[in-house]
């Protein structure tokens, strides 16, 4: 009895190579995803910050950075002036296998923004946590469709 088709034969390492450059794009997609929702953080925390921004540099200096999985850092852009407020700020990194978004002031007074006055002009945290329910779905979107 003879069977007859077609016989798709890929060798061991064209199948490594390509499982390898599907695992690459996953990796940016997931930095694209993590990008996207960063500056929609920059961009409402701008919007709704509850501070009077007298000079606009506390404004201007809300940003996000994304780090990771051995891809080239994307940061937010911020107003030069808010940038040369940053005295002490604190640089997150991520690593080969986890991917990092920070969302932050630039100014050296953002600190006193967020903890002051029983955190009444507090942006940060409450933009990250508005912005999780967004982030989650679009990842889920990315893997499921």
């Amino acid at each position: 009895m003879e069977t007859s088709g077609i016989y798709w034969v890929t060798p061991p390492e064209a199948m490594i190579e390509n499982i390898e450059r599907y695992g690459e794009r996953v990796l940016i997609a997931v930095q694209a995803v993590a990008a996207y929702v960063g500056q929609e953080m920059a961009n409402q925390g701008r919007l709704n910050a509850p501070w009077e921004d007298r000079t606009g540099n506390a404004r201007s200096g809300l940003f996000y950075a994304v780090d990771g999985f051995d891809l080239e850092t994307i940061t937010g852009q911020v107003s030069s002036d808010a940038a040369q407020l940053n005295t002490d700020g604190v640089t997150v990194s991520g690593s080969r296998d986890e991917l990092v978004i920070a969302f932050s002031h630039t100014v050296f007074y953002g600190k006193f923004l967020e903890l002051s006055n029983g955190g009444r002009y507090a942006i940060i945290m409450s933009t990250i946590q508005q912005h999780l329910p967004q982030l989650e779905k679009m990842l889920n979107d990315l893997f499921d469709g």
